[in-house]
């Protein structure tokens, strides 16, 4: 399961290489046989990728023939492969001198290697000096990507972001390799990947190497516990990893690779929570896996969209990332790619739980290193915007992948080799610059119960925009203890809807508009449902009239949408409708008003196909409060709409 990514360095000069894999596009420049020999071997072993050989044979060549080009440039070639960059620049430099019109395309090579070593200005004087030769189109092509990559390097070194990451501690990171971190909501739990060698190994060889999900708790002086490898139920004796948790915690999206009812390399699957364990894993199936790569899941906050990565055909590049949606039936739609997808690899997607703030790894844009980490705004539902690199020195020279945010949208977590680690690659945490941050999202937690018998119960969730009536979540409370974690972004008003099949829904408003960069508390509540009965009350927080008038305001309609649905999935039920105000005011024009009130719900139901002879309305003014009208918090609470249930 190839969930690592090589370093740079051993792929750095695939596609521009002269001398090694290749025809020579001309006789070797010497008439020494010895050194003849001695490049053949070394490029022979360079093929096999025995590079200190090479290097020791190329050297005995050049000793043969000090002016033999095609050696110079080979063991220029060879000490890019050891990551000595500055010695392969003078090697580059000495076949030049040498004959300048010997290859063009050792201009390209040297700028590559230039730009790499972040001699920047260098390397653009290196690529005018390559277009002093005529060349195919081809070339002339990757002489504008160096071009652009150079300049991309000089623009963001020269613009730095702050940076200062963390390394999560000795509980979460090993010697050896960590890697795909993804958070719970609340950000209490971190799920990865471990890759190490597997119980029994007979070597510390990669090959004896497996990867599977660990989870660690955040305690409570900040710091991360020893972590704990999921249970058998995930971890197979294959390979799994690259897992993603659904933001209400109650779902994780894995990949696991080998399996004998896998449909292709490595396949996608879903598993359920119940209490503390993951039951049912199962494979997403053929609407989702096909016979080639898929990984890297990253499931939405809306509960409905899924993002991972394909080698599949279809897309613009060689791995692209993905989307599909399930749907009420619980079947996933075809995948089809996202737009920013390019010809390259696009790889680690990660959809923050504001549902609009999209993070991705890829080498198909401009960047510091091969492969950079993107941010970009998801605008509808198939509409993405411009892409923006994070900045240096977030990305470097090496590969940037697996980023996930934090709620808050303040910190990212990452894998990185970076040096004074614990392992080869550790995971990290860092502030977001600004301009990459998510929309911050808070969350409700809590427990649904049954308000009679305390039982524990099932409970849809559903958060609606109030503005736009969008559903921004759907999520589930667990059908064992009855605790839900559900994300509400701010800087909106939203209604949360809580339904069970034979019980009252529940109603509850989240009023966060102008919380725009303000942190915004956590909401914990319990919620007890009320099984539908005679004479039982639910109150319609999420009506809204203006001050003093009775027009429903258009923010009312997702509550009306839910009683619509309530009646209509209860049809033998006949219910009054109640309004109520506070104290201020005559008791008359309170009258009026809460039976006006009432009256404008009552008609909206009739309008929208409920029978008049199940419904009734009543004004009570202000004689059943429910807070005390001796604060505005209270009177609040008292202008209220609400409904009872008048017959069963």
């Amino acid at each position: 399961m190839k969930f690592f990514i090589k370093s740079v360095v051993l792929i750095a000069l695939s596609f521009l290489t002269i001398t090694a894999c290749k025809a020579q596009p001309k006789e070797l420049a010497t008439n020494n046989r010895k050194a003849k020999e001695y490049f053949e071997q070394a490029n022979k072993y360079f093929r096999l990728r025995y590079i200190e050989d090479a290097l020791n044979t190329i050297d005995k060549a050049i000793e043969k023939d000090e002016e033999f080009i095609d050696a110079y440039v080979l063991k220029a070639e060879l000490l890019v492969e050891i990551d000595d960059l500055e010695q392969s620049i003078n090697y580059y430099k000495k076949g030049i001198s040498i004959d300048s019109t010997f290859n063009p395309r050792v201009y390209l090579e040297l700028a590559h290697v230039q730009s790499k070593a972040l001699k920047l200005d260098e390397a653009l004087e290196t690529i005018k000096a390559y277009h002093r030769f005529k060349e195919d189109d081809y070339w002339d092509d990757k002489a504008e990507e160096i071009k652009q990559t150079t300049k991309t390097r000089k623009e963001l070194i020269e613009n730095p972001v702050d940076f200062d990451p963390q390394n999560l501690g000795p509980g979460v990171n090993n010697r050896f390799y960590e890697h795909s971190p993804t958070l719970r909501a609340d950000g209490k739990l971190i799920y990865f990947t471990k890759n190490q060698p597997r119980v029994g190994a007979m070597s510390s060889s990669r090959s004896e190497f497996d990867e599977d999900i660990y989870m660690s708790r955040k305690k409570g002086d900040g710091t991360w516990a020893k972590a704990e490898r999921l249970s058998k139920s995930i971890n197979s004796p294959y390979r799994e990893g690259a897992a993603c948790i659904s933001p209400d915690g109650n779902y994780i999206f894995f990949t696991s690779c080998g399996r004998r009812e896998g449909l292709g390399s490595c396949d996608l699957y879903i598993a359920s929570r119940k209490g503390e364990q993951w039951v049912n894993p199962r494979n997403l199936g053929k609407a989702v896996n096909t016979r080639h790569w898929d990984s890297q899941p990253s499931f939405s906050s809306d509960g409905r969209t899924l993002y991972f990565v394909s080698n599949r055909p279809g897309g613009p590049g060689k791995k692209d990332i993905w989307m599909t949606q399930i749907g009420d039936d619980g079947k996933w739609s075809d995948p089809k790619p996202v737009p920013f997808n390019t010809p390259g690899d696009d790889l680690s997607p990660y959809a923050h739980p504001d549902n609009k703030t999209f993070y991705f790894s890829s080498d198909g844009y401009p960047g510091m290193g091969m492969r950079d980490m993107f941010v970009v705004e998801k605008i509808s539902a198939d509409s993405f915007g411009e892409p923006k690199n994070l900045g240096y020195p977030i990305n470097t020279l090496d590969d940037e992948v697996s980023l996930s945010v934090g709620a808050d949208g303040k910190k990212a977590y990452y894998a990185s080799g970076m040096p004074g680690g614990f392992g080869k690659w550790d995971l990290y945490s860092f502030e977001l610059p600004e301009y990459a941050r998510p929309t911050p999202v808070t969350y409700a937690r809590g427990k649904v119960y049954d308000k009679k018998t305390d039982k524990p119960l099932r409970a849809k969730f559903e958060l609606i925009d109030l503005e736009t009536q969008e559903r921004v979540v759907e999520s589930y409370s667990d059908p064992e203890n009855g605790e839900f974690l559900v994300v509400v972004p701010t800087e909106k008003n939203y209604m949360l809807n809580a339904s069970a099949e034979g019980y009252l829904f529940f109603s509850e408003n989240f009023e966060l508009s102008g919380e725009k960069g303000k942190d915004v508390d956590n909401y914990a509540f319990d919620v007890p449902m009320k099984p539908i009965e005679k004479g039982e009350t639910v109150v319609l927080k999420n009506i809204f009239f203006e001050t003093d008038k009775y027009k429903l305001k258009p923010e009312s309609k997702a509550e009306l949408t839910k009683l619509v649905e309530f009646l209509n999935n209860n049809p033998t039920l006949k219910i009054e409708i109640g309004g109520h105000t506070d104290n201020v005011g005559s008791k008359n024009y309170n009258q009026q008003l809460s039976e006006n009130r009432a009256k404008s719900v009552y008609t909206y139901l009739i309008d929208a196909g409920i029978n008049a002879e199940r419904l009734s309305f009543k004004g009570y003014n202000f004689s059943e409060p429910i807070a005390s009208n001796d604060t505005e918090e209270g009177r609040a609470q008292n202008r209220r709409t609400e409904f009872k249930i008048i017959e069963k």
